[in-house]
């Protein structure tokens, strides 16, 4: 009998102030955000001129301690009930709560924690509050059309779903994967593994917007399909489940241009990349549901266009 994890959705504004802050320190990864470059300058501007200095210079290394922290939060409706919390559990209960899941855990909890507690404390009061509630409703709804579905299709076809293309392998230790919808760094996929749980912050790049944009889905598809190699490695893709190895074998390229090129597939949602328990790629497969899917929202972009007229 296949050992099926379960799911668990969950959906909170301290997730979202988190993912949002993390989007706008992370220069390096924020070129794979839709949001881009104009809304890093669009947030600035709402900042204090010395708290800007200071996210500048800032590398805050520890998102994924603190998205864990929310998860075992007995209180996180909002941003400001999470801090609170933070700011009130001892280092010596953070040690605790962490510990049966995390294998290296920093000696200076009490530090990170002030010094987070301090970020998003200010990040919240100049930026987060400020966002228009629409979103947060919107990701709301997003968490509980997938909470219908559980029961409904098989824990992976689930996160598969809900992210356009991670499959997490079910393992005899892994016994817990909490999906959460976010939208600032959309269209990634931020995963993190424990003892027995995974923490998986899925896109939702439309959240902000009133309707669906059918663009943001189609627009990544259609450039991947205008690239030669990326034709390639979807086309040997169809015939089997390769590694990226292999698929660096097959093409000729450099292993770090074929790692570009997956990951724009799987972004796009025209690939799997699995997951056995960590979080490096075990091997990729041709997700050819977007086969079947891309004519009707290439439909439903054009039909748009009517509505708008």
């Amino acid at each position: 009998m296949q050992n099926y994890y379960s799911i668990k959705i969950e959906c909170s504004s301290a997730y979202e102030c988190i993912m949002s802050l993390y989007a706008y320190i992370h220069e390096k990864e924020r070129k794979h955000f839709q949001l881009g470059s104009e809304w890093k300058r669009e947030a600035m501007g709402m900042l204090p001129a010395a708290f800007a200095q200071e996210l500048e210079d800032e590398r805050w290394e520890v998102l994924h301690r603190l998205v864990l922290l929310v998860a075992h939060a007995p209180k996180k409706e909002t941003v400001e009930e999470f801090l609170s919390w933070l700011q009130e559990i001892p280092a010596g209960e953070i040690y605790e709560r962490l510990a049966p899941w995390v294998d290296s855990i920093p000696l200076n909890l009490g530090e990170i924690r002030d010094h987070s507690l301090s970020l998003l404390t200010r990040w919240n009061e100049h930026y987060f509050s400020k966002l228009e509630p629409s979103m947060m409703k919107r990701l709301e709804e997003n968490a509980r059309q997938m909470a219908a579905q559980i029961g409904h299709t098989t824990p992976m076809e689930l996160v598969d779903r809900a992210t356009n293309g991670i499959w997490i392998e079910p393992m005899a230790d892994l016994q817990e994967v909490v999906l959460i919808p976010q939208y600032h760094c959309a269209p990634t996929v931020v995963l993190d593994f424990y003892r027995g749980m995974a923490t998986c912050l899925y896109p939702v790049g439309d959240a902000a917007r009133e309707k669906r944009e059918p663009l943001l889905e189609l627009l990544p598809q259609a450039q991947c399909l205008a690239d030669e190699k990326r034709l390639l490695l979807l086309r040997l893709l169809a015939q089997r489940s390769c590694t990226l190895t292999e698929l660096q074998q097959h093409v000729g390229l450099a292993k770090s241009t074929v790692h570009h090129h997956v990951t724009a597939l799987r972004r796009a949602g025209l690939i799997r990349a699995h997951y056995v328990g960590t979080t490096t790629v075990s091997y990729y497969s041709l997700r050819d549901s977007f086969i079947e899917r891309m004519p009707q929202l290439l439909r439903d972009f054009l039909e748009s266009g009517e509505r708008e007229a």
